[in-house]
């Protein structure tokens, strides 16, 4: 089969399973790369072993992280057991260790700061984005995806749906940014209005279109954040309206940490919005249901506090020696 062939193959089984966009494409760039290097292995050698010698090569001259040698092996293991129906055994490969890493939180003034400075980026509403990821305990991605149908002002609430795992939840709305969503709305309905009398369809999920065709000039499927320009849909062709892209966000909260001299990506705000509640006191299960956590513990991976409170011995070595020294060392 050549690589071509494969990729159409497995494109076709992604579409057909509802995988996300961003899965197609990340499995296609591990499957040219694969058999890229399938080209200087022997032949004779079996699938385990090719794909063992890939994963190792990942770890040991590229230095790539855990997280991305489990992403190569999840996608050409999709390639074997879903597109060419072939089961693999245990495959042992040098792995790539992922450690435990704290998850980090910006300060509250660190927050304040990066949020004050972050700028519109590309005529899009960028700090309105930034606070919303964190005043509502976001993904990057999800207030991007929102349509009209999922923001409610009136109870102050916004619909996330299809997050991770699939999950649709329902978060809290600040009543500090229903003004600018309401201005934000006024906005979309324009763009509707507009492609509407142009004819221009809104992208839709999972051939909706096909199957309710009057969704496409709904203003209830409208996205809350139109991208400026009309685009192409990828899997039909069809020249639609799109949302705005996410590296709009990302570009604007880099040119304001750079600015500041700190270290917040976009997600972080989320984390912190975690952290903050739960050093508020807010009760852990109202924050996992709010952020989607399957586990309670995932949510109480953002507290710090339990270690914070740990007193260290040297306070009370200093506190107990005469004129704040410690014994033995005196100068002579």
């Amino acid at each position: 089969m050549s690589p071509s062939q494969a990729i159409c193959r497995m494109r076709e089984v992604i579409r057909r399973q509802h995988k996300a966009l961003s899965t197609e494409e990340s499995y296609t760039f591990w499957l040219r790369r694969y058999m890229t290097a399938l080209l200087k292995k022997p032949k004779d050698l079996s699938s385990e072993k090719k794909l063992e010698q890939f994963l190792t090569d990942l770890a040991r001259h590229r230095d790539v992280s855990a997280s991305t040698q489990n992403q190569a092996l999840n996608a050409i293991l999709f390639v074997y057991r879903e597109v060419l129906g072939q089961a693999i055994a245990n495959v042992n490969a040098l792995r790539a260790k992922r450690p435990v890493q704290e998850r980090h939180a910006p300060t509250v003034s660190e927050t304040q700061l990066l949020l004050q400075t972050i700028s519109n980026e590309g005529g899009y509403p960028t700090n309105l984005i930034a606070r919303m990821l964190y005043g509502c305990g976001l993904r990057v991605t999800e207030p991007l995806n929102l349509r009209r149908k999922d923001l409610d002002l009136e109870r102050r609430s916004l619909c996330i749906r299809g997050a991770n795992g699939g999950n649709d939840r329902v978060v809290p709305l600040p009543q500090s940014l229903v003004p600018e969503l309401t201005q934000q709305l006024q906005f979309a309905r324009a763009v509707w209005q507009r492609d509407k009398q142009n004819r221009t369809p809104v992208m839709l999920p999972h051939r909706l279109a096909r199957k309710y065709p009057e969704y496409q000039f709904s203003w209830g499927w409208a996205w809350l954040f139109p991208a400026h320009y009309p685009c192409r849909d990828p899997i039909t062709g069809a020249i639609v309206r799109f949302r705005m892209h996410e590296a709009n966000v990302q570009r604007a909260v880099k040119h304001a940490r750079r600015k500041l001299g700190i270290s917040v990506l976009p997600h972080e705000l989320r984390h912190g919005f975690a952290t903050h509640c739960l050093e508020q006191g807010t009760n852990p299960r109202a924050i996992q249901q709010v952020m989607g956590h399957k586990s309670l513990e995932t949510t109480m991976g953002y507290l710090h506090t339990d270690s914070l409170s740990v007193r260290s011995p040297l306070e009370f070595v200093l506190s107990s020696t005469p004129g704040n020294r410690v014994a033995g060392l005196q100068p002579n």
